[in-house]
């Protein structure tokens, strides 16, 4: 098969598999995750269940595609928020932290697919690894905003501490994520806000808060 015909069957399939993905996401948010048989993905998405199996070697794997899809999503809209010429590298740090922690990143639907994934993790390994490895995209964005800031600030640190620090940051979002989006009534967006993008800065040891997005709405 040429090359130029090979191209436009490998994006029809990569398309079909985000269609699968894309249609399992919206059955685990409508009705848990439990009711995300092959059955009820092939009658959302419209297909046959062979064509599942064709592209998934099992349920689980295409239920782990869809927590990797769901999370590198909400990734990288934080991430977006932190593109672009900014002045300072406080800057960049600050605008993904304020967008980490508004809507649509919290959220509770957001929440809610991400509770239904979770209850996988500690019986299937291969879960587990999804989750590490979306942890860590995350964690390791953080460190490099981290770091970028530091060198701005013409401050010595090392490795270990770039660890440490990156840990630190990402359960201060975590945290904030998770209950932002399961009682939004209990916090204000403005609240979050100023918890997580204060926390970071007092973590971190740089001021941070003048630097975010003056209008609070998402900064994308």
């Amino acid at each position: 098969m040429s090359k130029q015909n090979k191209a436009p069957r490998e994006e029809a399939s990569n398309n079909r598999k985000d269609e699968l993905i894309e249609a399992t996401l919206r059955l685990i948010a409508t009705d848990g995750i439990k009711a995300a048989t092959v059955r009820s993905i092939s009658e959302q998405a419209k297909v046959t269940q062979g064509l599942i199996r064709y592209h998934f070697k099992s349920k689980d794997d295409l239920i782990i595609a869809a927590y990797e899809k769901h999370m590198t999503n909400l990734i990288d809209l934080a991430a977006q928020a932190a593109e672009g010429e900014f002045d300072c590298a406080k800057k960049r740090l600050a605008r993904f932290v304020q967008a980490s922690v508004l809507p649509p990143i919290v959220d509770s639907q957001a929440i809610a697919l991400w509770a239904g994934f979770f209850q996988m993790l500690f019986h299937n390994p291969a879960m587990r690894e999804s989750h590490r490895k979306t942890y860590n995209l995350l964690r390791l964005h953080l460190k490099k905003l981290i770091e970028d800031v530091l060198v701005e600030e013409a401050r010595s640190f090392d490795e270990p501490e770039l660890r440490r620090l990156s840990i630190a940051c990402n359960a201060v979002l975590d945290g904030l994520w998770i209950e932002g989006g399961a009682l939004p009534e209990e916090l204000s967006s403005q609240e979050l806000v100023d918890v997580a993008v204060t926390t970071f800065g007092q973590v971190i040891g740089v001021e941070l808060m003048s630097h975010i997005q003056s209008e609070l709405q998402p900064p994308f």
